[in-house]
């Protein structure tokens, strides 16, 4: 029997980081899929970083335009004309904020993390974090909730106490085919004038990225270059010039908005570590990327990132930038210890494939869908 599952795919789009690579590796993984057919509904913006073509080519893969925003408070009673137009068994939303608590068909949702809620900082106003409370709790209550990490399914529970079963822990995968080649190393030099060796650090810049305590290590420790792979939040100030300005490190920290997405392997490869200090996240996709690649990770230590990295990274409080300037100094120049971390991280990444991820998705979405025909059956027989 075949599942038809529609996917939210407005977060295809270059402004949704790393939720926006989550929803395009599900669908590609989901597409290859016996018994699954796919309704991808998608925006109106052309994405640079994501190849919507070659999806929409796949057996089963049927690409519905829409109008809505992301997020948008029209959704709550658009999405009913949108599924009445291409009906599904389940709707699975990549982002918790695009699903519509009165939707009608049976939703899952990822809810990543709950950033927003641990700290004010994160947020950029009073006015976003009450009503992003608000939206996450309705959907939180109204669909099947899934996570990407134990530590996402606590502080769900905590905020919002909804438990989420081991089962609903659905993880992240990443590109095990993530790699450098020669011809690669050589655009990187030529079209961003990156030479080999330096720290990387990619994520947007937000608060919760933990950046300037990064740039305090690095100015602590001489010759340490620093990349800085990601874009600004317009909705934040700018924490990361000021910090560069106030330590002195212009000269050696550079900041890219924008590599792309086939340079990305050779942005990893070329660093002589990933540096990953944040305060909180969902899970830590980068670090997971820079071992494919044979690249060390010292990361933040916090319950998340240990989950994520194990054995196979080095750990550093995430406030002490004299603790981040020891580490990143250790890893410079301990080749033993490097040489460790490479063998560990390419072991640990292979346990994290985007197809065993999909796997445990569609498992909730047919639960789901059985669940609603069930509940359904038993309300025409009252």
């Amino acid at each position: 029997m075949t599942l038809r599952i529609g996917i939210d795919g407005r977060v295809l789009d270059d402004r949704y980081h790393g939720i926006g690579r989550v929803a395009f590796e599900l669908a590609t993984a989901m597409a290859d899929m016996p018994g699954v057919e796919l309704v991808i509904f998608t925006g109106t913006r052309r994405s640079r970083r994501f190849d919507l073509e070659a999806l929409r080519r796949r057996p089963g893969v049927s690409v519905c335009p829409t109008r809505m925003r992301p997020v948008d408070l029209c959704q709550l009673w658009r999405w009913r004309s949108q599924l009445r137009r291409h009906p599904v068994d389940v709707m699975f939303f990549p982002y918790h904020l695009g699903a519509s608590p009165i939707a009608g068909t049976p939703r899952v949702s990822l809810l990543h993390d709950c950033i927003f809620e641990t700290d004010p900082r994160f947020v950029p106003s009073r006015r976003m974090y009450l009503a992003y409370r608000a939206m996450t709790a309705a959907v939180a209550w109204t669909s099947t909730v899934l996570t990407v990490s134990r530590a996402s399914a606590r502080e769900v529970e905590r905020f919002y106490h909804r438990r989420v079963s081991a089962a609903q822990v659905i993880g992240n995968g990443v590109d095990q085919g993530l790699q450098c080649t020669p011809g690669d190393a050589g655009r990187l030099r030529a079209e961003f004038g990156l030479e080999p060796g330096y720290v990387l650090h990619v994520g947007a810049q937000r608060p919760h990225k933990n950046v300037p305590v990064l740039v305090e290590a690095v100015a602590r420790v001489p010759g340490c270059r620093l990349v800085l792979v990601g874009s600004p939040d317009e909705r934040f100030p700018d924490e990361v010039g000021p910090a560069i300005a106030r330590c002195g490190v212009g000269d050696r920290v550079r900041r890219l908005p924008f590599v792309p997405e086939d340079l990305l392997g050779a942005v990893y490869s070329q660093a002589s570590l990933l540096a990953y200090p944040s305060l909180v996240e969902g899970f830590g996709l980068p670090m997971l990327e820079a071992m494919v690649t044979g690249t060390p990770v010292l990361a933040s230590d916090v319950p998340v990132l240990r989950e994520v990295g194990g054995d196979a990274a080095v750990y550093a409080p995430p406030t002490d930038p004299g603790r981040w300037a020891a580490a990143l100094q250790r890893l410079r120049t301990d080749h033993e210890l490097r040489d460790r971390l490479v063998v560990n991280g390419t072991a640990r990444a292979a346990e994290f494939t985007w197809a065993a991820v999909a796997r445990r998705l569609v498992r909730a979405c047919a639960y789901a869908a059985a669940a609603a025909t069930t509940s359904e059956a038993a309300r025409r027989t009252t």
